[in-house]
């Protein structure tokens, strides 16, 4: 498939290869797919342009954190695990530690609830756990990727269900 740039827009697109059928003045761009370069037929001579390489470190990254504020589960309370709510999650842990008779109402995910001290800190422990592995994961990718041993299909994989503690 091949497109005509005009004003860095695609002004047009055909399976025609453009060579000797269109005059040179006319910018054409084709990419076969991802895993050949694009090539640019402009002012009647062919030149390839190189794919912008994929930042996989940046891939993984993003996967390990969309997975890191997915929520969890804790005795049917829906924990969200963004990182504000980790932030005051950790807070009523360090009270819940403090005071062993502590006792507060949670803004869970399907709703209120009240928990105790030891629910607090069961919670924490859980996000902790769950934050902690979507971080592992990262990191066995990151390892993955300097031993050029990563492939796409493994972002996939391996990360943390979001769990029922």
């Amino acid at each position: 498939m091949w497109a005509r740039i005009e004003n860095a827009t695609v002004a047009e697109m055909t399976n025609i290869d453009p060579q000797g059928r269109f005059p040179p003045s006319l910018i054409w761009i084709a990419c076969p797919d991802d895993t050949q370069p694009c090539m640019q037929y402009a002012g009647g001579i062919f030149t390839v342009k190189p794919k912008t390489p994929i930042d996989h470190a940046a891939q993984i990254a993003s996967r390990r954190y969309q997975h890191e504020t997915a929520g969890i589960t804790v005795d049917d309370v829906s924990i969200d695990t963004n990182r504000d709510s980790q932030a005051l999650i950790t807070a009523a842990a360090l009270s819940a530690v403090i005071d062993p008779t502590y006792v507060c109402v949670w803004k869970a995910l399907n709703g209120p609830v009240t928990l105790t001290a030891a629910q607090i800190i069961e919670i924490a422990t859980a996000v902790r756990a769950h934050v902690q592995a979507c971080f592992d994961r990262e990191c066995q990718l990151l390892t993955a990727l300097a031993e050029e041993t990563y492939t796409v299909a493994m972002l996939d994989h391996g990360w943390p269900a979001i769990q029922e503690a």
